[in-house]
């Protein structure tokens, strides 16, 4: 009985587990190089007129090439929920790709938000994160 009982919930634990979670994708700020060793150090607090270097990335590819990327600062004096777009960029990339990187300079102190949206789908971020510049 027991070995019917086994032989019943293997496949079935077997079928459970091996499905693989996607990886979702995520953004490395630094104020230096960004490489494999410091993408796993988090930094959210910078300078002004600091060079701020960041890299997406997506360790399963990208669903779409089209990519926007979008950096907003918070401000009481906005009426868009708190937020204004300071810089825009749309990007095309390639889906086999495994990271992109850039730098930016910010000229006020603030907090600040960098977002990436498909271009297909620019409600919804996929990726953002959140620094202060004093």
């Amino acid at each position: 009985m027991k070995k019917i009982i086994v032989l019943i919930l293997m496949p079935l634990l077997i079928f459970c587990f091996s499905f693989k979670k996607e990886q979702k994708p995520y953004i490395v700020l630094s104020s230096g190089t960004i490489t494999s060793q410091s993408a796993n150090l988090i930094e959210r607090a910078f300078m002004v007129k600091q060079r701020i270097n960041y890299a997406l990335i997506f360790p399963d590819g990208l669903k779409y090439s089209g990519v926007r990327m979008q950096i907003s600062k918070q401000d009481d004096k906005t009426s868009n929920w708190g937020f204004s777009v300071i810089s825009s960029k749309d990007l095309y990339l390639a889906k086999a790709d495994k990271y992109y990187k850039d730098y930016i300079y910010i000229q006020t102190p603030g907090h600040y938000i960098i977002q990436f949206f498909y271009l297909n789908k620019k409600n919804y971020p996929f990726a953002h994160k959140e620094f202060l510049v004093r």
